[in-house]
């Protein structure tokens, strides 16, 4: 029996949220776990049960969706539903899978929905143990010690994990890896960058320093490096 993935949509303005449930109910692949009006309701389902894609409205009261998804340590693949295109680029600095214009048509979403199965394919093809990671590169599966990794960089649809002395490229997207890296190892940095928090010998200013290689610091990362670092 083929998994089907599981659904969160996330809408204050009730005759959207209905619409996109009569959406997620055509596609057998889709299962709706839960349908919230306020992103409050939302938050405490993404962080009691398991959600594999939230369909999510940008503006809404108490929290935008952006705010929301800000607030979660890690979420699930995310197709943004909204009025306004304005909201597109700051959208997908989150790395969420598709905008969608409202009203939602049948074509288009079916389109997103197919970007979905194909990313969450993609992270099935890696796993973790306590200590490596296993992911399919050059057409076999490769184990990589965890202790081994110095930084993970973004390369278009592939990210290069790089070890002092090798660099595997993985079909896979930017949260995909970081979602299967252990939390107290490596952190994200930048939307393009994970490093392995051991490896990093320095940060000044906008960079973290692993040996000769300087890499960039995102404004939107820079509050959690700082409070994760255990500065004396």
């Amino acid at each position: 029996m083929v998994e089907k993935i599981r659904c969160l949509i996330v809408d204050d303005d009730d005759m959207s949220r209905k619409m996109l449930e009569m959406l997620v109910q055509q596609v057998k692949s889709l299962q709706l776990v839960a349908s919230c009006n306020n992103p409050l309701q939302a938050r405490e389902v993404l962080t009691t049960q398991p959600i594999d894609l939230l369909f999510l409205d940008m503006e809404m009261p108490d929290l935008s969706g952006l705010e929301l998804l800000k607030s979660l340590a890690n979420y699930p693949e995310v197709i943004i539903a909204s009025a306004k295109e304005q909201y597109a680029l700051q959208a997908f600095d989150f790395e969420v899978t598709d905008y969608l214009l409202k009203p939602v048509v049948l074509d288009r979403f079916l389109k997103a929905v197919d970007r979905v199965e194909k990313r969450l394919a993609q992270e099935k093809d890696s796993y973790t143990t306590p200590e490596s990671v296993f992911v399919k590169a050059n057409n076999q599966i490769v184990g990589i010690r965890l202790a081994d990794i110095t930084w993970i960089e973004a390369y278009g649809d592939y990210v290069n994990i790089y070890t002092e002395k090798d660099r595997f490229i993985v079909h896979s997207t930017m949260k995909g890896i970081e979602n299967k890296m252990p939390r107290d190892q490596f952190i994200r940095v930048h939307r393009s960058f994970i490093v392995r928090f051991d490896r990093i010998q320095a940060i000044e200013d906008t960079v973290v320093i692993i040996g000769k290689k300087l890499i960039p610091i995102g404004e939107s990362y820079r509050p959690e490096l700082m409070r994760r670092l255990n500065l004396l």
